[in-house]
């Protein structure tokens, strides 16, 4: 995977970026079982520091966190003390771990898809995800337009973090428009006992088109049920546009 979440690890969830899973997920949740979803096994793949998991581990899911970075997975785990909270991590490349690992009755991918490749990999997951579901079952995944990483690119340099004592963070932004990539490239600097030290970390993040992800699902033997907004809101591409879409997918009974 591209980002260099070996170095971002220590002080992802200091400089907001696990906000978005944090949020989203509670409202995840709630539409698919709006959606009269029934289920208690729930992978969530890419689970980085474990945001999307620490909410479900207060819940009476089985709960299954994989993701590639040792360091990750390590921060994450330390977040769930509970010996009582059903959490199995699994350290594996999400183009292969879930179908081979578990069966489940919902995975979750939240500021994954984007982290990907090329739509070999997109479908590589796809598969993957399809094996390792249970009939009848939902894969919910969200994905940034191009229109939502242009606007990342766009904003530019930016402080992201400052605690004179503790830690100071950077991100510089660019879009690349004929690459259809947005690189964020970090900057931290972290206080230590000897004192500050500087790493760096780039996170290079993909636009994938709609379409090709729509027949890639069905491709893989998923039905489409739903295009969703950041507000959970129905989502049609030929009337508005979105900086984030969320897909609604199930494999058939």
């Amino acid at each position: 995977m591209p980002a260099e979440y070996s170095v971002l690890a220590q002080v992802y969830d200091e400089i907001g970026m696990a906000d978005y899973a944090r949020q989203m997920t509670p409202r995840l949740i709630d539409y698919a079982q709006g959606v009269d979803w029934l289920g208690r096994r729930i992978a969530v793949m890419g689970c980085g520091t474990g945001a999307s998991v620490e909410y479900l581990s207060q819940y009476s899911f089985n709960v299954f966190g994989i993701d590639q970075s040792p360091e990750m997975l390590a921060v994450a785990q330390q977040k769930i003390t509970d010996s009582g909270v059903s959490v199995r991590w699994v350290q594996s490349d999400v183009r292969a771990a879930l179908g081979v690992t578990v069966s489940v009755d919902l995975v979750l991918a939240l500021n994954l898809i984007n982290d990907l490749n090329n739509l070999r990999d997109l479908e590589s997951v796809f598969t993957n995800v399809f094996t390792g579901l249970d009939p009848g079952k939902l894969f919910m995944f969200d994905l940034m337009t191009v229109q939502g990483l242009a606007e990342e690119g766009e904003s530019g340099d930016r402080l992201l973090y400052n605690s004179p004592t503790r830690l100071t963070a950077f991100v510089s932004n660019d879009f690349d428009y004929e690459r259809q990539t947005h690189v964020a490239d970090y900057l931290i600097f972290r206080k230590q006992p000897d004192g500050w030290v500087r790493s760096e970390a780039k996170r290079v993040a993909r636009a994938f088109p709609m379409q090709a992800i729509v027949s890639l699902l069905q491709r893989c033997g998923f039905s489409l049920n739903a295009l969703l907004n950041a507000k959970m809101e129905l989502f049609d591409p030929a009337k508005s546009r979105a900086s984030r879409i969320i897909f609604v997918a199930q494999k058939p009974e």
